[in-house]
């Protein structure tokens, strides 16, 4: 990454990520980066093929425990507090 990075108007301009993303992480980043929304498909599949309605709801808690717990290592409460900041050491 550069510190060259094209703006966005977030006005108009919705981006949305899909492909990728397995972590809490991935959506971390991709929330940082400036997504307005993240899909993740692969894993909900592999939690409804291993486990049906459960498995999925399995895979959204993880999804769910690991960005919080990201986020609090960054020193965020809320989705509103995450920007490209955090992916930088300045």
């Amino acid at each position: 990454m550069t510190k060259t990075e094209p703006q966005i108007d977030k006005r108009c301009t919705l981006v949305f990520v899909d492909t990728g993303i397995r972590t809490g992480t991935d959506v971390l980043k991709a929330l940082a980066l400036g997504a307005r929304a993240v899909l993740i498909g692969r894993p909900i599949l592999y939690g409804l093929a291993c486990g049906g309605q459960d498995g999925v709801r399995r895979v959204l808690d993880i999804l769910k425990r690991e960005l919080v717990y990201d986020m609090a290592c960054c020193g965020l409460t809320s989705i509103d507090q995450i920007n490209k900041d955090i992916l930088y050491k300045h």
